[in-house]
């Protein structure tokens, strides 16, 4: 259990020195790294004890970054087929000084459809916080052109509150075999107030829509005629839609030995005639004997407003109890806990 402690205090110091966050729904390239984010019915999806962290720094070169970091666990209760999780998470805006945190808990039940075919129903119950630096905005009647300065105090109206609390709940389902899962999910089901001021008028956050799946195959394992090489493909992909965005993105990898690569793409459009974004996403990793995996991913946009500011850094490790499971993982949220691969 060394590396679950390692893991762990790496996770509580990323979220501890993260110091501004935005009050939307951030995601991450890897997003079957970040398997509770993408769904309640992860909890516990591999059948054993799984603990990790993440994190995301979006458009560094702009000055005005994002960042977004998360911790998560889970484990599974083989009696009651329950599987248990909990996960804390920041997101922070630097411009606007914005920043949301949230601490959720999640249960889920597995439900055997025949003896290599389950279906996991899942819900998270959490509460987000949501706070703004007001000391930091300038509005547009403080600005004074003839003297140069700036005035301390504004006309226009101000939250009467610079933080705010509210509760949020998910909902998914998962299928999973041998070697695919398919999965939906709905998040902010409440739709909660996330503004400042006291009407709230226009500041529901919208609920989520989520769709994910993924297909993983153990390779003949000669890919090298004269060695036995351990050779995983697998492909995932995640669809997801709130308010007037939508977002889908694709990444296939290949896990030869203990190491892994990928090169994904994705695409958001939105409904306002905004154009779309498109990026390409490069994924590079490796896991280890004893249940620790890494990866690296590099996100550079397509559209023709790119600069080298439009890129993205993020970060993954988590790891797998495999004293519960004799496997070797792939860097997926799954193959599923019925799998009986031998690498």
């Amino acid at each position: 259990m060394r590396y679950l402690r390692i893991v762990a205090l790496i996770g509580a110091y990323l979220l501890m020195n993260l110091e501004e966050i935005r009050a939307q729904d951030f995601h991450f390239t890897q997003f079957y790294a970040a398997p509770l984010n993408l769904s309640p019915a992860f909890a516990g999806a591999m059948e054993t004890t799984r603990v990790g962290i993440n994190y995301r720094k979006q458009w560094p070169g702009f000055g005005y970054d994002f960042n977004a970091a998360g911790f998560y666990y889970d484990t599974y209760l083989t009696d009651s087929r329950l599987g248990v999780g909990l996960s804390a998470s920041q997101f922070t805006e630097s411009f606007l000084k914005i920043r949301s945190a949230d601490l959720a808990g999640y249960i889920s039940y597995r439900l055997n459809l025949d003896e290599s075919t389950f279906l996991r129903f899942g819900g998270q119950f959490g509460v987000v916080n949501r706070s703004l630096t007001l000391q930091e905005l300038v509005f547009g009647d403080q600005i004074n052109l003839l003297t140069r300065s700036i005035n301390p105090s504004s006309i226009d109206r101000l939250p009467g509150e610079d933080s705010n609390w509210y509760p949020d709940i998910s909902f998914g389902a998962l299928l999973q075999g041998r070697d695919f899962w398919l999965g939906v999910s709905s998040a902010h089901l409440t739709q909660p107030n996330v503004g400042f001021l006291d009407d709230g008028v226009g500041n529901n956050l919208p609920i989520k829509w989520g769709f994910h799946g993924g297909y993983v195959k153990d390779l003949d394992n000669r890919m090298f005629k004269t060695n036995r090489i351990r050779n995983v493909f697998s492909v995932s992909f995640n669809y997801k839609r709130q308010g007037t965005f939508q977002q889908i993105e694709v990444i296939p990898q290949l896990q030869v030995e203990n190491f892994i690569g990928g090169l994904g793409f994705r695409n958001v459009t939105r409904f306002n005639d905004l154009p779309d974004q498109n990026s390409i996403n490069a994924v590079l990793g490796f896991s280890l004997l004893d249940g620790i995996t890494m990866a690296y991913s590099y996100d550079y946009m397509l559209n023709r407003f790119s600069t080298p500011a439009h890129v993205s850094h993020e970060v993954s490790i988590y790891f797998t109890d495999l004293r519960k499971k004799r496997l070797i993982q792939t860097i997926l949220p799954c193959p599923p806990g019925n799998a009986n691969w031998r690498y």
